[in-house]
């Protein structure tokens, strides 16, 4: 199973969140998301208070198109909102690489995604889950 949870503040830059360019800026991400075709989950762009943000979740029997295009649309919000921050926490339970048992999180700060590892949830046998007997 691929599991997704995140949330991103969308600011033009760090120095100001909207200098100007914020409308357009949020008019290119609702454009990016309109090419999604998602059939479940978690995918919305919002304004409160002056201030926009995105919410995404789900969970996916594999790792998928949904992955690929979380990611695309977190570098997207670095590149044209450097002002952005957030984090994406991603568990991929089929991960060649030995991160399997654990959470990833992606770091958005100052226009760059930066993977991590997590120091919360992981790894999630024992953290969260019971070991499954043989």
């Amino acid at each position: 199973m691929y599991e997704f949870h995140g949330w991103a503040a969308i600011q033009e830059n760090p120095a100001e969140a909207d200098a100007g360019q914020l409308d357009m800026i949020i008019q290119k991400i609702q454009l990016k998301i309109t090419e999604f075709a998602w059939g479940s989950g978690l995918l919305s762009l919002n304004a409160a208070n002056g201030s926009y943000y995105l919410h995404v979740g789900g969970f996916t029997n594999r790792k998928g198109a949904e992955a690929a295009e979380i990611d695309a649309l977190y570098q997207l919000i670095g590149e044209i909102a450097p002002g952005s921050y957030g984090l994406l926490y991603t568990r991929d339970d089929e991960n060649l690489e030995g991160y399997d048992n654990e959470f990833r999180v992606k770091v958005l700060a100052r226009g760059q995604l930066k993977e991590q590892s997590d120091p919360f949830l992981s790894p999630c046998v024992p953290v969260i889950e019971d070991e499954i007997d043989s």
